[in-house]
């Protein structure tokens, strides 16, 4: 199994609201892909979790969006859905299931790097640059939950922001 993130060291701490120190250096994802998504729930989560936490998330930061990645996708960085609830869209891909605009950016983000779209580290990559861009407010949020579930709460309703019907089941599920 190869490592998640660069095979020569880690990333850069996440830098928002003091989860690392503000370094004043973007983040700089690393070039080289991870191993290819696994067989086997457990793997998944043990290396996405071990993936987020060496890009400098909090511990139930983490957790919080390996629940998620568990909700939207069963943690397979290459599922596409099946039935689209937006209409004329590809639908959802990967841990996040990035639709529309997201998913474009994710998909360019990939061909920039030279890597498939489905590797896991690559996506988490993605994610981080989210967080510290186009989706810095919900970054703000979730950086200020002080548990798993109030994170998991935070990311699902700030950053994933699924169908109303599934935002209020998984709210109820985390406890937020």
């Amino acid at each position: 199994m190869g490592n998640v993130g660069s095979q020569g060291g880690q990333a850069p701490p996440f830098s928002i609201l003091g989860s690392a120190p503000q370094t004043g250096t973007p983040f700089n994802p690393p070039q080289e892909a991870s191993s290819p998504p696994q067989a086997g729930n457990g793997d998944a989560r043990s290396r996405i979790r071990a993936g987020l936490l060496q890009r400098g998330l909090p511990d139930h930061i983490a957790d919080g969006f390996v629940e998620n990645f568990q909700e939207e996708s069963g943690l397979d960085s290459g599922i596409n859905e099946i039935s689209p609830l937006v209409k004329g869209s590809r639908g959802g891909f990967g841990l996040a299931q990035w639709t529309g605009p997201r998913r474009r950016e994710l998909e360019q983000f990939a061909q920039q790097r030279g890597l498939p779209v489905n590797d896991e580290s690559l996506q988490m990559d993605f994610l981080m640059q989210e967080l510290q861009g186009s989706e810095s407010n919900a970054a703000r949020t979730i950086m200020s939950s002080k548990s798993s579930g109030e994170a998991a709460s935070a990311i699902a309703r700030d950053f994933l922001r699924p169908a109303p019907a599934n935002l209020q089941k998984r709210l109820a599920k985390f406890g937020g």
